[in-house]
């Protein structure tokens, strides 16, 4: 395949909402092979991917104040470094070298973390999609997202590493309860909060008019893929529609920053679609190999599907001691300026099924309790909410 087979259309916006303080989120656009490098674009930028690939990026920040802000810079800063440091290579080593352009950005936060009092406890989600050929191969760590709009059809290919995900597949809550669900800011991963990461790769097969969404959950969380789906079907452009879906999730009161990438590839390095083809999660075992010139990927620890893991080595994989039980953290939603959650506040109504929920919960920490150590942390996004008078409207 040439260099010229493949043409990318994309399209990047990110917004703080209406109720923070300060955007915690970032983006990254970037051609690894050439000059083009945004955080955000003002109108629709076209790309012909070349030798050494493209990237797109996603993180939302977390951690108070600006840490939050730091660790998803330095997330896309180290992940594109890494990348961009990789002479061109074939598809597998390619993915290989993102995720370790992944765990490169974790180890950067939580020294970093580690070592300045003032950003303690930082961390970022962290989803790339990256690609030198036709198939898109996308690394996660937390909730940010990556669709795939074909065909008139929406289909998420990631898996979102939270709580409310794992519970949704346990079959404790469907996707609708989620929503509400109380618990619904905890994400079981995040860059930075721990020493080592389990990036969780997929990939798919690109065709051509396919548009991937990149998103944070200031996207997903308010707005329904439905309504995603509606918005991509209904506007061609990619400006237009990627403001459409800003503006959605502002409608719903905007409670958390909104990022969203939007890309279009055609051309003739692509297949046609076919009406029988189904986008989803599809997982990809890139091996275990470490990249030329970076450290051992061996000696990463797995993760298979969404299940908590854990680790049989020291008490506390963070290396600051404690029992299995994690430090939890989570984002606010709502708060006033200024204001901390009441311990003492009655908890709301729940269904039966939220109380099924809540079991699902209490027996999974009861499960990590068990079995050891526990390398997963429940991490809290706390990033200050927009104080009441510096609310805008949509």
């Amino acid at each position: 395949m040439s260099e010229s087979e493949i043409q990318i259309e994309v399209f990047g916006k990110t917004d703080v909402g209406l109720i923070r303080e300060h955007n915690e989120d970032n983006l990254l656009i970037a051609d690894l092979g050439g000059s083009f490098r945004e955080s955000s674009l003002e109108q629709p930028a076209k790309l012909t991917l070349g030798a050494r690939g493209a990237l797109f990026l996603v993180c939302d920040g977390m951690g108070g104040a600006a840490a939050g802000e730091v660790a998803s810079q330095m997330a896309v800063d180290a992940v594109f470094d890494s990348l961009r440091a990789v002479d061109p290579e074939a598809h597998e080593p390619f993915a290989r070298s993102l995720r370790h352009a992944v765990e490169v950005a974790n180890d950067r936060i939580f020294q970093q973390s580690r070592d300045n009092q003032s950003e303690r406890g930082m961390g970022t989600t962290c989803t790339a999609a990256a690609l030198i050929d036709e198939t898109l191969m996308v690394a996660q760590i937390g909730d940010s997202r990556c669709y795939v709009f074909r065909n008139g059809n929406l289909g998420q290919v990631t898996k979102d590493q939270s709580l409310a995900w794992q519970l949704i597949e346990a079959g404790a809550m469907t996707a609708e309860d989620a929503k509400a669900f109380e618990h619904a800011n905890i994400i079981l991963q995040a860059l930075g909060v721990q020493d080592r990461v389990d990036v969780v790769m997929s990939q798919i097969a690109l065709r051509k008019g396919d548009v991937v969404l990149l998103c944070s959950d200031g996207l997903h969380g308010p707005v329904t893929d439905q309504e995603i789906r509606d918005i991509l079907a209904a506007e061609s452009d990619l400006k237009k529609a990627g403001e459409g879906l800003l503006q959605k999730a502002l409608e719903r009161d905007g409670p958390d920053n909104i990022t969203v990438i939007l890309a279009r590839f055609e051309g003739g390095g692509l297949k046609e679609p076919s009406p029988d083809d189904t986008v989803g999660f599809v997982g990809y075992d890139v091996g275990r190999d470490g990249p030329s010139g970076g450290s051992d990927a061996s000696a990463r620890p797995t993760m298979t599907g969404m299940k908590a893991v854990t680790d049989g080595g020291s008490p506390n994989s963070t290396g600051e001691g404690g029992s299995a039980a994690t430090r939890v953290r989570r984002k606010s939603r709502g708060v006033p300026s200024g204001a901390r959650p009441s311990a003492s506040r009655r908890p709301p109504e729940t269904s039966p099924r939220d109380g099924r929920s809540v079991i699902a919960l209490f027996f999974l920490v009861l499960i990590a309790v068990a079995v050891g150590s526990v390398s997963v942390l429940k991490c809290e996004r706390d990033a200050a909410p927009r104080s009441e008078g510096a609310a805008r409207t949509p």
